[in-house]
């Protein structure tokens, strides 16, 4: 290997950055990829026009990898969100490949190249840089893929056994795009850029899912009855366009890892009109939140935007105006869908906590514990929980543990789930840390606010919801641990230090757009 990368760079070397002089053939070679990628789904399974159009979107990620791979990982954020569509391969029909792992793969392989081809890339930094949550993330790993490895044996269906190997594919992936992105994320100016797409992404999604229930949902608009509403139409809960992620619940945890972000990341924008425009979007965003119905969502986003508020005079000032501001738009949204008050909405939707004996939850997390006890060490593999759950005392097993912390150690095993667990604390220690360090420094401070808000909210909803049961949102969850952990790393290498001796609005590395 050794003696290969030494004659790659030999030939690259010759002429100064000749890997950029020739991009139209890295865009030729991407776009082969893309190509091959839509030539396997036409073989697949006949594409309907989204399919096509997130591969499009992923052809395109590509292309902008063959420019600069930085750019690569912000097109990797603002797709994420809509990228769960794609193709199944096998029998059962259930080993899925979606428009991101798609990309994905594409610019981690753009991404090697660079790096054993161009000898001035590589000198920027190792291949893949350490953190200080290896020994956990890499324990945790080898307990999953263990479990895993004892779960092809322990179930024998096709169908289980295609499951488990999807959902260790995309363990996998979540450690190519963590340490690609505290890899690449080496200066200040490209954390808030990655934290800008990112957050800009939600806010992406919250306007899609927002359009889809207002123009789904006709009958449920008239209907006035909140039962009715909260299972159809635009005020509704189990129907309409929730991005392919099945349920509301997954959408609320999307909406949750990136609109705190940019909740503070307005206070930051330096120009009127951006700021009304952000401003509006930001309510936008929120009222998403709403109107999933997602109780542990709405505890998350409290206590994630209201505790860090608590860090930050200006922020903590912002919160009430903006608080205030909501109601009136979120009164007005819930007199045109539901023909209530917003008190209403929300009183009725706790009140089904006791008619719903707290949405089922104890019978689920009693079946949890039952799986635990069977399989203590190695857990029964991932995605096969309704497989060796039992029946709750209504008859019906449930397909997952709502409790991420609950489901890794049914699926993956007590020692996973400890390890997971004390990876989320150390996050969140870690994030704290950021916040006093950075949450006041101008044009960075948002970072520091929104990203331990973020998590925050999260934690809170990882407590009722088991978020991973849909993978796309691991890779949202481990996006905003890079956030996390990159940020840590810049502030122990003194790279904020000069910026926090500026004097507020002073900096002179702020972008065009972001700045006190």
């Amino acid at each position: 290997m050794g003696g290969l990368r030494r004659g790659f760079r030999e030939t690259w070397d010759r002429r100064e950055d000749q890997m950029r002089r020739q991009w139209p053939v890295w865009v030729l070679a991407l776009a082969l990829y893309g190509f091959m990628g839509l030539l396997l789904l036409t073989r697949v399974r006949i594409p309907s026009p989204l399919h096509l159009l997130v591969f499009t979107m992923a052809t395109a990620v590509l292309a902008v990898t063959s420019l600069r791979i930085e750019w690569g990982l912000l097109a990797l954020a603002i797709i994420l969100p809509f990228a769960r569509p794609g193709i199944t391969v096998g029998d059962p029909r259930v080993f899925h490949i979606s428009g991101f792992n798609f990309a994905l793969i594409g610019v981690m392989f753009a991404y090697v190249l660079r790096y054993v081809a161009d000898a001035q890339f590589a000198s920027l930094g190792p291949m893949a840089r350490r953190t200080r949550l290896d020994g956990n993330i890499f324990a945790f790993s080898f307990l999953v893929v263990l479990s895993c490895l004892w779960s092809f044996n322990l179930n024998a269906a096709p169908r289980v056994t295609m499951r488990t190997a999807l959902f260790l594919k995309e363990q996998v992936l979540y450690l190519i795009w963590f340490y690609m992105l505290v890899t690449l994320l080496r200066k200040p100016k490209d954390l808030r850029q990655f934290a800008i797409y990112f957050a800009a992404a939600g806010l992406m999604a919250s306007l899609f899912g927002m359009t889809t229930r207002l123009t789904g949902g006709a009958v449920a608009i008239t209907a006035g009855t909140m039962g009715q509403n909260l299972e159809e139409g635009a005020g509704g809960r189990m129907e309409g366009g929730w991005l392919g992620l099945g349920h509301p619940n997954m959408f609320a945890a999307l909406l949750l890892m990136t609109m705190p972000i940019w909740f503070f990341g307005v206070s930051h924008l330096k120009h009127g009109i951006r700021r009304l425009v952000a401003e509006v979007a930001v309510i936008n965003g929120f009222l998403g939140i709403l109107f999933t119905y997602s109780r542990s969502a709405w505890v998350g986003s409290m206590l994630g935007v209201g505790l860090v508020g608590l860090a930050d005079r200006k922020s903590l000032k912002r919160i009430f105006l903006f608080g205030a501001l909501f109601v009136i738009a979120a009164q007005t949204m819930v007199l045109f869908t539901t023909d209530m008050n917003l008190v209403e909405v929300v009183v009725n939707r706790i009140q089904q906590l006791e008619t719903s004996t707290f949405s089922a939850r104890p019978y689920i997390y009693a079946s949890a514990i039952q799986v635990i006890k069977a399989h203590p060490l190695l857990g029964v593999g991932l995605g096969a929980f309704a497989v060796h759950a039992p029946a709750t005392p209504m008859g019906w097993v449930p397909s997952h543990s709502h409790n991420v912390y609950l489901a890794y150690a049914a699926e993956a095993g007590i020692p996973a789930a400890f390890f997971f667990t004390i990876l989320v604390i150390r996050l969140l220690a870690m994030s704290v840390r950021n916040l006093r360090a950075m949450g006041r420094v101008p044009g960075y401070g948002f970072v520091a606010l929104g990203s331990c808000g973020a998590l925050v909210g999260l934690v809170a909803q990882t407590m009722a919801v088991q978020v991973f049961h849909h993978r796309i949102l691991g890779f949202g969850f481990y996006a905003l641990a890079a956030i996390v952990v990159s940020l840590d790393r810049m502030i122990r290498e003194g790279q904020f230090e000069e910026l926090a001796s500026l004097e507020h609005g002073a900096s002179s590395r702020r972008s065009p757009w972001i700045g006190s």
